[in-house]
């Protein structure tokens, strides 16, 4: 969307958080839990917890403000079936050849199960749910272009998310609550109420103090619960997840605030390139990362934070190059779809 450059800025800043999140939770895996260090790792790790609700919440946006204008379902449903179903199931297959080739195991009559929930490798759940929203989304077609009052997009975003885990909580429908669209509605609602004011943006984005002040509450409640459950103990998931949805749809808000501020200054570029590769990365850094961490002794003896770094230079900078050297070659939209 040329009109609006803070789309792919919003992007990159996404993207950047994906991957330092999954390298925390790589570096957690070294330490021992009793350490201050340990703590201090696990607490950023889960403070950098939102990337699908915040590619979610700028898909609904985004689409939404497209449904402003002419909507044709098959062309939509063609053109998100090349960018989103066609990677999803070529990735699916590479990595379960990879699962194959680094541990031995393959599961032919598991094969539909892990497709159906994204579970082929532990980063793909996240296409899966994209899709699921490609078909949710044209549904409230009419709500955007009615601009309908926020009430009923607070109802949808709070109200639907209360029942769906309700009913999860009773009859537990949902083997994975994470690899389900419905699970992350107040982000998406959010997405959509301002794509059907859209011109009111700069307006909505001064009150990114009063986000900062729900983020930081939810932030409060969230991270106490989220580190009881990285060490196994229960917790009430109802808190739980009251909490991180108050959070998660705070923190897209400021996101996208900031996205909107660097898009008018010198970052914008670098943010934008990063952005107009972030399926990309997405895609290749998990790769790119277990490769590393298969290389016996490296580069662990260099101390954990040159070794963070180092691995935060490679799983960032080897995905990217390599995307741009594909796109150059033609070859990107056969193996991203874009």
């Amino acid at each position: 969307m040329d009109r609006f450059p803070w789309v792919e800025v919003f992007r990159g800043l996404a993207i950047l958080e994906v991957v330092l999140h999954h390298l925390l939770g790589r570096f957690l895996r070294e330490v021992s839990p009793e350490t201050l260090l340990w703590l201090l790792l696990a607490a950023l790790n889960r403070t950098l917890h939102f990337a699908v609700p915040a590619f979610l919440f700028l898909t609904a946006l985004v689409i939404g403000a497209s449904f402003l204008r002419s909507f044709s379902l098959g062309r939509y449903l063609g053109n998100r079936s090349l960018r989103l179903l066609w990677p999803y199931l070529l990735w699916s297959g590479i990595y379960l050849a990879f699962r194959y080739w680094d541990h031995g195991v393959f599961q032919l009559e598991r094969v539909p199960h892990q497709l159906l929930w994204g579970k082929a490798y532990f980063h793909l759940y996240f296409l899966v749910v994209a899709l699921q929203l490609t078909l949710l989304l044209p549904l409230f077609l009419p709500m955007v272009r009615r601009r309908v009052h926020g009430g009923w997009f607070l109802l949808l975003g709070l109200g639907a998310t209360l029942l769906i885990y309700l009913l999860n909580r009773h009859y537990r429908f949902l083997p994975y609550p994470g690899s389900f669209v419905l699970w992350y509605l107040p982000a998406i609602a959010l997405g959509l109420y301002l794509a059907s004011r859209l011109e009111l943006l700069p307006r909505f984005l001064r009150l990114w103090p009063l986000a900062l002040g729900l983020a930081l509450l939810g932030l409060g409640l969230y991270l106490p619960l989220a580190l009881e459950v990285l060490q196994k103990r229960p917790v009430n998931t109802m808190h739980y997840q009251l909490a991180h949805w108050l959070y998660t749809t705070a923190m897209v808000f400021l996101l996208l605030a900031l996205a909107y501020r660097l898009a008018q200054t010198r970052w914008q570029a670098p943010m934008a390139f990063l952005g107009r590769y972030s399926l990309q990365i997405y895609l290749l850094h998990p790769m790119v990362m277990r490769l590393l961490e298969k290389n016996p002794g490296f580069p662990e003896p260099l101390g954990l934070k040159p070794a963070f770094l180092i691995y935060l230079l490679l799983a960032f900078g080897l995905p990217l190059l390599l995307a741009h050297l594909l796109t150059r070659a033609r070859v990107s939209l056969a193996l991203f779809g874009r």
